[in-house]
């Protein structure tokens, strides 16, 4: 008892000045675990890109680098690089390099064109990090549009005539393309039926007959489709104009041509097979060509689909006029056909759609596209009048299964669809399929900053940009220390924002505001380098480090 009092005093004192060195100690190691921490959760950094950010190659590079200046995650890394049509084309295997601290992925042979990178990966903090930048390859030509499927553009005339609306000389137009298809088709498919072996009399004088009245209908529907075309095209030119187009543009040429083989067609009936199956290929051709495929790429693969659906349109139209008239002439010759055209019929059936489909989905980006133009929902009018032709051929061969013959109403039901389909391909020729893209000119004030931004021609691929910004001159000099113009697209999940190089230059417009200074910016390439819905972000830091941030939505076709 005595010898615990006499050391109480001081161990309680020894004790104190442990506890200060230890708590001392615990401080300075917590600021130290607190300092290796701050530096691990520091982000990483993009550092480098291969191919570098907004370069042009000559050609196609091996591979894709994103490069960190810190290590990621060994999991959650993604990357994309998707073409002007905004498709994934890099199916590779992701790989790590330099100590996890970039990813990579083996590229295939790119083509010519626009291409967004898409990266999106975890540093090893666990922060998520993504971006995009763009990089293109060869001299790729600008995408289709509205403006390049007008055939006034394609003769060199800049304006519409008769775009605004149905008036007179358009309905004449959209008759006379109607009555051409009309022709086109019967005579073509009239002569591939032709190439049937052992047909009866009966089916021989019918069918000469028919091809013959159909080769002078065509003749007469082409020379009215020409006649109206070059009028609707050279509007308000002299007529020498006329032949100008005749002779030097592509269309010209191709209406010449099928003048000529209209001139034919009355012929065809009195010609040889090989002659007939000739003038069938060529019509055919000559018609793809100057449709809407031939302003598509790869040209090659747009036009071989484009004639393959009109072969089978022609077959199946040319069969269905030839059916009614051997069924008017001889009603048992009529069931024997119907039973041959029955089983061409479906094979001419499968393959619209097939040839159809695949078509559509090369024009479009996206099949929502057929609800923003006039040419969507003609297709999905002529969709839906082909599935009601696929109801009535099912049940003529429902009739002829058991040994019946088909009805006549059935068979003008069916030529009545016929008639509506080619109607409604006359109007789709004339339509575009894609809608028109304007110049984006959009315009903010605001008490603290006004914003000008700019973009033409405002379509997928190479646009020039102009941001004008206006900030009150109380603010500093009124002269911005960071502009930034960013664009996202909006319809692409978990991509990053496309960070716009812009350079600053000195304009001569007369768009001042008192009391406010003007800056302006410019830049020109592929920073909207595909089709969809868009965000264009403006981000400005004034010479007192406050951020002012302004934000537009719109879609580009």
């Amino acid at each position: 008892m005595t010898y615990s009092s006499k050391i109480h005093p001081f161990s309680r004192a020894q004790w104190g000045r442990k506890m200060a060195r230890l708590t001392l100690l615990l401080i300075l190691g917590l600021f130290s675990i607190v300092g290796v921490v701050g530096q691990a959760e520091a982000h990483a950094v993009l550092e480098q890109t291969t191919p570098p950010a907004n370069s042009q190659l000559d050609t196609s590079p091996p591979m894709i680098e994103v490069l960190f200046n810190e290590r990621l995650d060994t999991g959650g890394s993604k990357l994309l690089v998707l073409n002007e049509s905004s498709r994934n084309v890099a199916k590779g295997k992701l790989e790590m390099f330099n100590e996890n601290k970039g990813i990579r992925m083996e590229l295939p042979k790119l083509g010519e064109g626009h291409y967004t990178v898409s990266y999106s990966v975890i540093s090893a903090d666990g922060h998520p990090i993504s971006g995009a930048y763009v990089f293109t390859v060869g001299n790729p030509d600008p995408l289709p549009d509205a403006s390049q499927l007008d055939p006034h553009q394609q003769i060199g005339h800049s304006h519409n005539h008769g775009g605004a609306g149905l008036d007179q000389q358009a309905f004449l137009l959209y008759a006379a393309r109607i009555l051409y298809y009309a022709g086109l088709l019967s005579v073509a498919g009239l002569a591939l039926w032709g190439l049937l072996r052992q047909a009866s009399p009966i089916f021989s004088e019918v069918h000469k007959r028919s091809l013959a009245l159909a080769g002078k209908f065509a003749l007469l529907a082409t020379m009215a489709y020409v006649f109206f075309s070059l009028r609707d095209l050279g509007q308000g030119e002299p007529l020498s104009e006329w032949g100008r187009i005749l002779m030097e543009t592509t269309i010209g040429k191709l209406y010449a041509a099928g003048l000529l083989l209209a001139i034919v067609a009355p012929m065809l009936a009195s010609l040889g097979s090989i002659a007939r199956l000739f003038w069938v290929v060529v019509a055919l051709f000559l018609e793809a060509w100057s449709g809407h495929a031939a302003a598509f790429d790869p040209i090659s693969y747009t036009i071989s689909l484009d004639f393959l659906h009109l072969l089978a349109a022609a077959l199946w139209s040319g069969g269905l006029v030839l059916l009614l008239a051997i069924w008017y002439k001889d009603r048992p010759e009529a069931g024997r056909f119907a039973l041959v055209f029955s089983k061409w019929a479906l094979i001419s059936f499968i393959a619209l759609w097939v040839t159809g489909i695949l078509s559509t989905l090369n024009f479009l980006p996206s099949l929502e596209y057929l609800f923003y133009t006039n040419w969507g929902k003609w297709l999905i009018a002529k969709a839906t009048l082909s599935l009601l032709v696929g109801v009535t051929a099912f049940l003529i061969r429902l009739r002829l299964r058991k040994g019946d013959l088909p009805r006549g109403s059935l068979l003008k039901v069916d030529v009545g669809l016929l008639l509506a389909i080619v109607i409604s391909v006359g109007v789709l020729t004339y339509q575009s399929p894609l809608p028109a893209n304007n110049p984006l000119n959009f315009h903010k004030m605001g008490t603290e900053m006004h914003v000008t931004l700019r973009v033409t021609p405002n379509t997928p691929g190479d646009n020039q940009f102009n941001l004008k910004i206006w900030l009150p001159e109380k603010t500093g000099e009124g002269k911005p220390k960071i502009v930034q113009l960013r664009m996202l697209p909006l319809d692409k999940e978990g991509m990053g924002f496309i960070d716009v190089p812009l350079e600053a230059y000195q304009d001569e417009d007369q768009d001042g505001f008192p009391d406010y200074t003007k800056s302006t910016y410019r830049v020109k390439g592929p920073y909207l380098p595909f089709a969809g819905e868009w965000m264009a972000q403006i981000r400005v830091t004034d010479s007192e480090d406050t951020e002012r941030v302004v934000e537009t939505t719109y879609r580009i076709y």
